[in-house]
């Protein structure tokens, strides 16, 4: 039998849904003519389909080895190198897509560019994508994920009012596998991250009422009750919400619920229920300074000073910018033999890294005369040592685990993000 005929066997099976006997046709034609473009590329489809993207990009590769102009294969290559996560390869080749293309105005190449500067974190080129598949073809069959993935980069953005208006829009029919509860939680999240508190616990709570063993919403509305200076403020509850969170996830409870639970026991003063609530925090993340932070305070708050001084070292160690951390490190020297000269070292390097914190300038002014005017430990008259002070919990901006096609707005790759591809072709040209 001859090529053409191989590859008619290849098609029909296709339509009846016979995939490997469709291999096997195109395959055929291949012995026919190793060269034949036409069974490459239904051959790569088939795998592409099959989401076995590696062997998809062994034929498209084959494809433009022979034909190295062909941009609609680059772009298929550049999809099937996001979805394998190799974003660098799929870079490449959205560039030689682009280059080759005779007119690059292709909703599908821009939804793929648009979700690979997504993946880079390059939030203003993946608005720019999207926004441009959008108006391309407004009938665009993932829309509805653009439009997810848009209230995603608004809300990293600071732009609000324009995340919720894409949440808003797809409330009622939210991009698969998600669900109109995971928009509202987004919707939430966007209202804590404007400080607007109390619409936020409205759409949280409208997510527990149909799902109340969500974990992740019950440690953010658990979040949201323990912030301080808020019409909202109210520990006790936060406490019922975050031991709710860890009863449904029980031995996989996030390290921030336990976290969370430790500060609202140090408010309540019930050490030994924090200090349990923070070794747990630890044994899931024991790379996360905070925590040690809030470590330390604990047992300065219950003068074991020795060990305050290891928690804020190993603090320091994983990271040292953190300015909470130098200025409890400052007051414990002061606590501890009156170690001025330590305070003022360690006052000085969380002056350095919290310019607007008038605290820290007042206290580090005072030790300076005391030390300038020859004394080296302070006098029963000076103020005591401040108290030390915990690591803000603000409000987090929170992807969604399950988005569809991968993470949406969070960065996939380290060493930044690659520079652009250019603009998208604008409506009508």
């Amino acid at each position: 039998m001859t090529e053409d005929v191989w590859m008619q066997i290849g098609s029909l099976s296709e339509l009846m849904s016979e995939p490997e006997r469709a291999l096997s046709a195109y395959d055929s034609a291949l012995r026919h003519n190793p060269y034949s473009q036409a069974a490459l590329t239904q051959i790569a489809n088939i795998y592409r389909s099959r989401e076995e993207f590696e062997k998809a990009v062994e034929f498209f590769q084959r494809i433009v080895n022979i034909d190295p102009t062909n941009g609609e294969i680059w772009g298929a290559i550049g999809n099937c190198y996001l979805m394998l996560d190799e974003l660098p390869k799929a870079y490449q080749a959205y560039q030689q897509a682009i280059f080759h293309l005779p007119n690059p105005r292709e909703p599908k190449l821009w939804y793929g560019i648009g979700i690979l500067y997504d993946r880079y974190g390059s939030y203003d080129h993946a608005e720019e994508a999207f926004n441009a598949v959008m108006n391309m073809d407004p009938g665009f069959d993932k829309a509805t994920e653009i439009y997810f993935r848009l209230g995603i980069i608004h809300k990293c953005q600071g732009k609000f009012a324009q995340s919720l208006d894409c949440f808003n829009r797809i409330l009622t029919q939210p991009p698969r596998p998600l669900t109109e509860t995971d928009i509202w939680f987004q919707i939430g999240n966007v209202h804590e991250l404007n400080s607007e508190y109390g619409l936020a616990r409205d759409a949280y709570e409208r997510v527990l009422r149909e799902n109340p063993q969500h974990g992740k919403v019950l440690q953010q509305l658990g979040a949201l009750y323990f912030r301080p200076n808020t019409s909202l403020s109210n520990v006790d509850a936060a406490v019922q919400l975050l031991m709710r969170a860890i009863e449904v996830d029980k031995d996989k409870a996030e390290a921030h619920t336990w976290y969370l639970l430790g500060r609202c026991y140090m408010v309540q003063r019930q050490y030994n229920k924090a200090y349990e609530a923070y070794q747990q925090a630890v044994y899931r993340d024991g790379n996360n300074a905070n925590y040690w932070c809030s470590i330390g305070v604990l047992y300065y708050q219950i003068n074991q000073y020795r060990d305050a001084l290891d928690a804020y070292s190993r603090a320091i160690r994983i990271n040292p910018y953190l300015s909470e951390v130098w200025f409890d490190l400052g007051a414990l020297y002061e606590a501890c033999n009156n170690q001025v000269t330590d305070a003022i070292d360690a006052y000085t390097r969380a002056a350095d890294l919290d310019r607007s914190n008038a605290v820290i300038e007042q206290r580090l002014e005072l030790l300076q005369r005391i030390q300038s005017s020859g004394q080296s430990n302070l006098s029963q008259t000076s103020p005591p040592p401040p108290p030390p002070v915990d690591p803000p919990i603000g409000p987090t901006s929170t992807g969604q685990p399950n988005a569809p096609g991968g993470p949406a707005g969070e960065s996939s790759v380290t060493g930044g993000a690659p520079g652009s591809l250019g603009a998208p072709p604008m409506s009508g040209v």
